[in-house]
């Protein structure tokens, strides 16, 4: 074996080891069904339509009712709406009680009145308001001769955004997305490759692969090979998930986030290089599996660090943490997708974030190899820094 290009057999160890895994695929399976499903139950209640029936007992009732009807048509809403008339208010009063009509609109002493059997729904109410207000205000402008063009003269208003169409909500969420999806994989993937390791020591595979290969060859094939997994992963997600907002009509609803996917996806790659050697550190200075979960608090804080830095700090702070590596693998992405980002801003993040990485994985190489051959008790970082 080439022992300079040993790290590409071991790399494709670790992977092949993973494909075979049940926990890995059903784990993987888990997370590609959630995100069909969420996709599938946005798609169905984005594109849920409601038909309301409203009755009425006089003339000016219908009017307000048939104008809601037309505001409802005019704004392409599949919804619908249908106006039923009563003889009388008792017999409309009983159909609302046995829900045979949604709403009942009535006259009141100063104006109208929409009753509901249960519970109020906010939809139907906002319409039927903004009706009764439009038609009682040309009845009454007509009443004093003038017109309704007139009478809303200059009170129109036109919304913009100097960023263009209003996406902050859902921006929100996908980057919420994009930082969930960053944590898991440091520490899914991360507790993995510490696991690998110990388990070599345990079962002194180690020793024998120190014989054949480098153990810096060795453990940049770990490195490399998990990478490649966690990459794999995501683009499988990407994948499928894009796959399926095309067949459900919204790609084009979200073509505004593939710009920002692009740079997570580096920014996901760089930052999960910066501390996978760290992982396979923590596995070289435990004994034992139990060992993992003390030895990686100091990676669990940074992470969870970075998770809640990047989803609630905003304005400067947010600025200054989307430089600062690991951190800059949520903030920066999320910025990417609230703000108008300078081009050069995720260059410099993403070169920051590498020298990081560079720095951090000649740390943990140290450690790793300082301690992989090491028997006994486990190590602590005081004590393996110390060497």
């Amino acid at each position: 074996m080439n022992q300079k290009n040993a790290w590409r057999t071991v790399a494709v160890r670790e992977i092949m080891v993973k494909l075979t895994d049940k926990s890995f695929i059903f784990s993987t399976l888990f997370s590609l069904a959630i995100i069909v499903v969420s996709i599938g139950a946005g798609a169905y209640f984005g594109n849920k339509t409601t038909d309301y029936t409203v009755g009425y007992t006089n003339q000016s009732a219908q009017a307000i009712i048939d104008s809601a009807n037309h505001s409802l048509e005019s704004s392409g809403s599949d919804d619908s709406l249908v106006a039923e008339n009563f003889a009388s208010e008792d017999e409309a009063r009983a159909a609302l009680e046995a829900e045979d009509v949604d709403a009942l609109l009535s006259p009141a002493d100063s104006g109208w009145e929409l009753a509901y059997a249960e519970s109020s729904d906010s939809s139907l109410t906002n319409l039927i308001e903004q009706s009764v207000v439009s038609t009682t205000t040309a009845a009454n402008a007509a009443e004093q001769g003038i017109s309704m063009d007139q009478l809303t003269a200059g009170s129109s208003l036109k919304v913009e955004t100097l960023k263009g169409e209003d996406n902050s909500f859902a921006a929100m969420m996908v980057g919420l997305a994009f930082a969930m999806i960053f944590y898991m994989a440091i520490i899914g993937f991360g507790v993995m490759i510490a696991q690998s390791v110990v388990e070599e020591k345990q079962n002194r595979i180690v020793e024998i692969i120190a014989t054949a290969i480098p153990i810096r060859q060795l453990l940049i094939g770990k490195i490399v090979g998990n990478i490649v997994l966690a990459v794999g992963q995501i683009a499988l997600y990407l994948i499928v998930g894009l796959t399926g907002a095309n067949l459900m009509g919204a790609l084009d609803e979200f073509g505004w986030v593939l710009s920002s996917a692009g740079w997570f996806v580096a920014f996901y790659i760089v930052g999960f290089s910066t501390i996978a050697t760290t992982w396979a550190a923590v596995g070289a200075m435990s004994s034992r599996n139990e060992d993992i979960a003390s030895l990686s608090t100091p990676i669990m804080m940074l992470s969870m660090g970075a998770l809640f830095g990047g989803i609630y700090a905003s304005g400067t702070m947010l600025q200054v943490l989307s430089f600062i590596p690991i951190v800059s693998s949520i903030a920066m992405p999320m910025r990417l997708l609230t703000e108008n980002v300078a081009f050069w801003e995720p260059l410099l993040a993403l070169m920051l974030c590498a020298v990081a990485a560079a720095l951090l994985t000649l740390l943990g190489a140290r450690i790793y190899q300082n301690n992989i051959m090491r028997a006994g008790s486990a190590v602590t970082w005081r004590q393996a820094l110390k060497k």
